[in-house]
């Protein structure tokens, strides 16, 4: 199985007609070859189309039982980040309490949109929250030099882990002269790509987190060589696709379980629609993704059927 979400502007240029032409087009060019031949004829795709890409390699990698991606007999309980976004119906103070009470001990707080409201925001949840949970801080992309500076600097970092993304994907060198006195730890999301960008992070010293995404990496074991480079830069992993359905959230906890990466993660989108993929769905207890011991996903073909708004099927 595989999955591409091209959900979130300003990642790629893919697109989901883009995807599914580029799925059809390789999965002709497939028949017949090895998991190794189809697997390094994708793999040459990934820097132009990661997140196709991403739908043959880890199906591939999936087959051929890599290391990154093996379940475990005993099941795996993996800490999530709870996601901090009041419904209309419920006050900051009430949310905040509910998200505390389903067991998350980290909670993901959007900023990036308007600096002194941003200020004014996390503050409050610093006061309501205390030290009940960590805040990780995520600038989506949002902030100039000037406004991330005086963002960092008004901030008690007491109970903050991290400030994410806070420029544009690809800027280096505000990044660089952020971290330089930032009280807040800094990470990369939007920026990191592949091996490249991640070893540019370190020689930067420019973060000090960095979180992957599978469906940027392309292939599971693509991206756990990646997060192996960061730690031997002295940088933080974390992972995790909050836009990624059944499937992807699956593989990256597989990822995170596999290479002892248990920082909260944020693949926790097969959390966000009504309805699973899977015939037997991923769980949820206690702030943590759930795969049961012994455990291996079922398509829900009746869903998948509802869902599709196109089909090809591809035989010898």
């Amino acid at each position: 199985m595989g999955e591409g979400t091209p959900a979130q502007p300003g990642y790629q240029h893919e697109t989901p007609e883009g995807i599914w032409e580029f799925v059809c087009t390789e999965a002709k060019k497939l028949l017949g070859q090895s998991f190794e031949a189809a697997h390094n004829q994708i793999l040459q795709q990934k820097k132009e189309y990661p997140f196709g890409a991403t739908i043959f390699l880890t199906a591939l990698e999936e087959l051929q039982d890599v290391p990154v991606l093996q379940v475990p007999s005993e099941g795996i309980q993996f800490p999530l980040v709870g996601i901090v976004n009041p419904p209309a119906n419920e006050t900051l103070e009430e949310h905040l309490e509910k998200r505390l009470q389903e067991g998350y001990g980290t909670l993901k707080v959007k900023v990036g949109f308007e600096l002194e409201k941003d200020i004014k925001k996390v503050k409050l949840i610093q006061d309501i929250v205390k030290e009940r949970a960590m805040l990780r801080l995520d600038a989506n992309q949002g902030y100039t030099f000037d406004e991330a500076y005086k963002f960092t600097h008004s901030i008690d970092p007491y109970n903050i882990q991290l400030l994410e993304q806070p420029f544009t994907a690809g800027i280096w060198e505000p990044m660089q002269r952020l971290a330089e006195d930032s009280p807040l730890p800094l990470m990369l999301d939007e920026s990191i790509f592949d091996k490249d960008d991640v070893i540019k992070t370190g020689e930067l010293n420019c973060a000090k987190y960095i979180k992957f995404k599978l469906m940027k990496s392309a292939s599971a074991v693509a991206m756990a060589e990646e997060m192996a480079i960061a730690s031997k830069y002295g940088i933080d992993v974390l992972l995790g696709n909050g836009v990624a359905a059944d499937i992807g959230c699956y593989h990256e906890t597989l990822i995170g379980y596999n290479t002892n990466c248990w920082t909260a993660g944020e693949q926790n989108g097969y959390l966000k629609p009504t309805v699973s993929l899977f015939a037997n769905s991923l769980g949820f207890e206690n702030g943590k993704l759930i795969i049961p011991p012994n455990y291996y996903p079922e398509l829900d073909e009746e869903v998948l059927q509802h869902y599709s708004r196109a089909q090809m099927h591809i035989g010898i």
